[in-house]
């Protein structure tokens, strides 16, 4: 069994359940994709929750706020699962796909920041992706707190499995596909080969497949793979802000619900998701990544170790809606 969660401190016990504070509106897919962006809201009345259907809730405050995706690397459900301790990510897990959104939902603005999962904050051995072996989302949160100096409200995390099957349920992705990568789906230990070429339509195995390929490519392997898993992202948040009825977006937020784990109550998701989409020309959607550069620590495990300066620049773009594009070079793609 995996280990058990660390204790929580009464403030983050207080901050996971700010739900009164605000309500994000989004349907994050994650890793990726995570309708996550039409996540947001202020504070509102609560809102109750059904099994079949979601009773949407009318925002009264709309100041801008910040959800963690998390994508586990769990190998429980699938058919690469063995249950022996001395298999990778077989007990424990990793968060191997971190997306920090940013979401200001009175401006109808979206900005997704990667956080590289090999980066290692001051004074620390382990990566922060580790930060999830023990199964607490929080512990990732607080990490990413730490490494990026702002406050995170909320986090949604999804695994192999659960990933698959909310983007089946969604429809499927678009995106464009920089190289062809066979990679074995973990739900069935068969390889799944996803084909170079522009607007490519991915359903939720392919998704999976791309996101999770990395060694296929020379240069910057992670970093090229992070670009690969944000565009998962953003064409879930068009799927979800080309929806036009508010059934579509409910059945959306059920199937979020049922795919994730989050702090977030699914219930008062709904008013803004549809006010996302209702005024779909007004969406301004900004994308990048963090610091990536890095290399062989001592014991040849590759690392990037955390650039204070760089993340407080990145941050402070962030921090204030602007356009953080270029801060940070993206990697060459393949």
């Amino acid at each position: 069994m995996a280990a058990e969660p660390q204790n929580v401190s009464e403030e983050d016990k207080s901050r996971s359940v700010r739900m009164a504070a605000y309500a994000v509106a989004g349907v994050a897919v994650f890793a990726i994709a995570f309708v996550a962006l039409c996540s947001a809201l202020g504070a509102f009345a609560d809102s109750q929750q059904h099994s079949d259907s979601l009773q949407f809730s009318v925002v009264e405050h709309k100041d801008p706020f910040y959800v963690l995706l998390i994508g586990s690397d769990s190998r429980k459900g699938t058919a690469l699962y063995t249950g022996k301790a001395s298999d990778h990510a077989q007990l424990d897990q990793h968060a191997d796909v971190i997306t920090l959104v940013r979401v200001d939902p009175a401006n109808y603005k979206l900005t997704l920041v990667t956080v590289p999962r090999d980066t290692v904050l001051p004074g620390e051995s382990s990566k922060i992706n580790d930060t999830l072996v023990h199964g607490d989302p929080l512990q990732t949160v607080d990490a990413v707190e730490r490494l990026t100096g702002i406050e995170i409200d909320y986090y949604l995390m999804t695994t192999f499995t659960a990933f698959e099957d909310l983007v089946d349920a969604l429809g499927g992705v678009t995106v464009d596909v920089p190289k062809t990568v066979k990679v074995p789906d973990p739900s069935t230990a068969e390889n799944v080969t996803v084909t170079k070429g522009d607007n490519q339509t991915l359903d939720g195995s392919e998704a999976l497949v791309f996101a999770r390929a990395r060694k296929e490519y020379v240069n910057d392997q992670d970093a090229v793979r992070q670009v690969n898993v944000r565009q998962l992202e953003q064409s879930i948040i068009c799927n979800v802000l080309g929806m036009s009825s508010e059934s579509e977006i409910d059945q959306a937020l059920i199937d979020l619900r049922n795919n994730t784990t989050s702090n977030m109550d699914m219930g008062k998701l709904g008013y803004m998701a549809m006010d996302f989409a209702m005024h779909e020309s007004d969406v301004v959607l900004y994308s990048c990544t963090g610091p990536y550069s890095g290399g062989a620590n001592d014991s040849g495990l590759w690392v990037v170790n955390a650039d204070a300066e760089a993340w407080g620049q990145l941050m402070d773009v962030v921090s204030s809606g602007g356009d953080p594009s270029g801060i940070v070079a993206e990697p060459a793609m393949p």
